[in-house]
């Protein structure tokens, strides 16, 4: 792949927490990766095969969606649905993290049958890519004990990631402790609900048994659907230093309350964003970006911050190398604007004030993968793709059509 450039950028959200919106307007493009990020005089971009105009308009990392369940392809039997993930794609998302694929038809529960449908996961997902979103797919259910040899393989075939204990399978901690011991022995990450059960198979968990078992991330930490207690939020907050994730389909109050604490806490660094899709409450292609509205527009935090919380943060808890606005991480970007007749006067202003951004383009790897999300309002301006403005093309293929690219 050349060179591409974005030019004529209005706000740069960093999607770091601490940097917020960076001084600058220009990123230049190579090889799928942010080579340099400045301003348009202090970067050559003569060699750029591709310039993308991005009109004053506010460019942001694509959003991560820290808490998906998916199952072997872009459908699910949960919800009957067809095309969720790419339809999440139109909602602002360029990555998805699998917290167990529970909900495969004919699941398997034995040993075996574990290691083979994470394995199968993490291989499909790396072929597949709905609608340009990368899914890291294959996290381990722990329903039967493995051992060194299982973990051993399973690393060995790129899993990394074990799903949600306490969303199924085991979830005493003296059921699972030496499986926990090997998951961090071989650099797997390892989720943890707490909450109320969600799903036949489930468990309840509280902030005490989730102190013992001490994972990286703790998932839906509002409930999925049904939260915890508000004393047990704290616990987390003040006396753990793990990670935290929210998500849409939960309880809300304690959604706003937890971003409170952790803001009161200086612990907004320790927030994720996940959508625990497909849950019982349907699939919901925009909830990551609505989750950012919450917090932002109720909870009242800086819009660049929120976006922080659901790109950076989940980033940097899952070692991903996207999330961020910062040379050599993955070109995953949203081009985003105020959606017409909204009073906010650019895309950050919007979403402060409770409005969906309209997003106007959106990257994967610094390949163009939509335009003009379907799923978000019409942005109220357009990009400009050498020189061409995309407002007058419903679908991608149109402008590559129309340009002889195709």
């Amino acid at each position: 792949m050349g060179e591409i450039a974005i030019v004529n950028i209005g706000k740069l959200v960093s999607g770091d927490l601490d940097r917020g919106i960076l001084d600058a307007d220009a990123i230049l493009i190579r090889d799928c990766k942010i080579a340099k990020v400045g301003r348009r005089s202090e970067i050559d971009i003569s060699e750029a095969s591709k310039l993308v105009d991005a009109n004053e308009m506010v460019v942001a990392p694509g959003l991560i969606d820290a808490h998906v369940h998916p199952v072997i392809g872009d459908w699910h039997p949960r919800q009957r649905t067809i095309g969720y993930i790419e339809s999440a794609l139109h909602g602002g998302v360029t990555t998805m993290i699998s917290q167990g694929e529970c909900h495969v038809q004919g699941r398997p529960w034995d040993r075996s049958g574990v290691k083979a449908l994470a394995i199968l996961a993490k291989k499909t997902f790396e072929n597949y890519r709905p609608g340009g979103v990368k899914v890291h797919g294959g996290a381990v259910i722990l329903e039967s004990r493995l051992d060194e040899e299982d973990f051993e393989e399973l690393a060995a075939e790129g899993v990394w990631l074990i799903a949600e204990i306490g969303g199924g399978g085991l979830h005493k901690y003296e059921d699972i402790a030496p499986m926990l011991e090997l998951a961090r022995k071989y650099r797997m990450k390892i989720s943890a609900h707490i909450g109320g059960m969600s799903i036949p198979g489930s468990a309840t968990l509280t902030a005490d048994d989730i102190i013992r078992i001490n994972p990286d991330i703790v998932v839906h930490i509002n409930g999925g659907t049904t939260a915890p207690s508000l004393s047990d939020v704290k616990k987390l907050i003040e006396h753990t230093r793990l990670t935290l994730e929210i998500i849409f389909h939960g309880n809300p109050k304690i959604l706003l309350e937890a971003v409170k604490l952790a803001q009161k806490h200086n612990a907004l660094n320790r927030i994720i964003m996940g959508t625990d899709t497909p849950t019982g409450r349907g699939v919901t292609p925009c909830a990551i970006i609505q989750t950012v509205l919450k917090v932002s527009s109720v909870a009242g935090i800086p819009a660049e911050k929120a976006m922080a919380m659901a790109t950076g943060n989940t980033a940097q808890a899952f070692g991903l190398n996207t999330g961020k606005i910062e040379e050599e991480r993955e070109a995953d970007l949203l081009v985003m604007d105020c959606p017409k007749g909204s009073v906010g006067r650019d895309a950050l202003e919007a979403i402060e004030v409770g409005d969906i951004p309209g997003i106007a383009m959106t990257m994967v790897d610094g390949k163009i993968t939509s335009l003009r999300g379907r799923n978000t309002p019409l942005s109220t301006r357009v990009v400009k793709v050498n020189g061409v403005e995309m407002g007058e093309f419903a679908r991608l293929e149109d402008y590559f059509f129309a340009s002889g690219l195709m």
